[in-house]
């Protein structure tokens, strides 16, 4: 799924992204595809893959959700792995205080350094 592919999709489920966001997008799957060459976080290998499987699916969650992510405020990932699907939740709902929970050191690594890479506030690994 191309960046523009994706954006259409979220359109659909009334979501519509900022240029920033758009951009965290990016740098997360870049980051993702780059740490994964040494770290295996994903079996995916294609950045299209990765806004398909990853982000796309992740933020379908809201789709069907009894929960208004737009009225939360804090979020917790169990078993978030390589974010998802909490960090992409958070990239689009910014105002959620998200923590992330995995018990595989590598992957809050991943997760401490992706925190950084995409500026988000209110992010506890």
């Amino acid at each position: 799924m191309k960046t523009n592919e994706f954006i259409e999709e979220l359109k659909k489920i009334n979501i519509e992204l900022t240029d920033y966001q758009l951009n965290q997008f990016e740098t997360y799957a870049d980051f993702l595809l780059e740490y994964n060459k040494t770290t295996n976080l994903t079996a995916i290998r294609e950045k299209e893959g990765v806004y398909l499987k990853h982000f796309l699916d992740s933020i379908l969650i809201v789709k069907d959700s009894i929960v208004d992510f737009k009225s939360i405020n804090s979020l917790i990932d169990i078993g978030s792995g390589a974010g998802f699907p909490g960090i992409v939740i958070k990239i689009v709902y910014p105002h959620i205080k998200l923590t992330v929970l995995d018990s595989n050191n590598k992957k809050t690594k991943f997760l401490e350094e992706l925190g950084k890479k995409l500026n988000l506030n209110d992010l506890t690994v």
